[in-house]
């Protein structure tokens, strides 16, 4: 598209009129994250802040906006959402935001997933901020959306190329359109909050110094990484690379829950 859809040709702000586009099912993946304090990450994760129960206010917050969005954001249609998902994640220094959006009807859910992310994250910097009052919310994008006639869409495919397109490879050659990665730890101590993540921030920065757009890591409990890995699975990344859960312990199932999506 090589034109602003929500101007008429006189330049002036217009609602586009979507009567004539076929209802298709659309979902959409939204990211960002709130860069905060390790103290503020271990009190979210252990569920002792000041104003206890973070995550799941930030969640009902990211998901009542999500249904707003039609009202904050002028030129945007009321959508009947058949799903919303609002998800966290944790690194050393960031509580990371994940919100999927979903609809059946004539025009897409972005703006809603975008929505939600933010809402979600300005809920957290509210909560947060007695302990860490330059928490900075940060990264908010879109990372992925199916359905409409333009079919599914993913960072870092070529389309998303600015208007000064230029050759994108990785530093290997590769081509940065197949580079998407997401790491997942399996760790039931730094799920609780118990325990440092080390490896999945060194993964990250490894992939990251390769040409990869990596999120994550995301952190999920030994007995949970089924759940994990149907996370890492949205917007189709080219790699996910998973650490832990491999022990002899019963909940170590991260070959059985890989095997189960191969």
């Amino acid at each position: 598209m090589s034109e602003l859809s929500h101007l008429d040709d006189q330049g002036r702000a217009r609602m586009v009129d979507v009567s004539a586009k076929a209802d298709t099912t659309r979902t959409a993946l939204a990211a960002g994250h709130l860069v905060t304090t390790p103290e503020v990450v271990a009190l979210v994760r252990a569920d002792d802040m000041p104003k206890a129960d973070v995550l799941a206010t930030a969640r009902i917050a990211g998901i009542a906006a999500a249904k707003r969005t039609w009202e904050l954001i002028p030129l945007c249609h009321q959508l009947a959402l058949s799903s919303v998902k609002v998800t966290f994640g944790f690194t050393d220094t960031a509580i990371t935001i994940e919100a999927t959006a979903k609809t059946k009807g004539p025009t897409g859910v972005e703006m809603e997933a975008l929505t939600a992310v933010a809402v979600a994250g300005l809920t957290l910097h509210d909560m947060v901020k007695a302990v860490d009052p330059a928490a900075t919310l940060d990264g908010v994008r879109l990372v992925s959306k199916e359905g409409g006639k333009h079919g599914r869409w993913r960072r870092g495919d070529s389309d998303t190329q600015r208007a000064e397109p230029q050759a994108d490879t990785a530093p290997d050659g590769g081509d940065s359109a197949e580079r998407s990665a997401v790491v997942v730890v399996a760790s039931t101590g730094v799920a609780a909050g118990t325990r440092e993540d080390r490896t999945g921030p060194v993964i990250e920065k490894w992939l990251g110094e390769r040409g990869f757009s990596v999120r994550g890591p995301l952190v999920y409990a030994d007995a949970q990484i089924a759940a994990g890995l149907a996370d890492a699975l949205r917007g189709a990344p080219a790699l996910i690379v998973t650490t832990g859960g491999t022990g002899a312990s019963p909940t170590d199932a991260t070959p059985e829950a890989t095997r189960a999506v191969l």
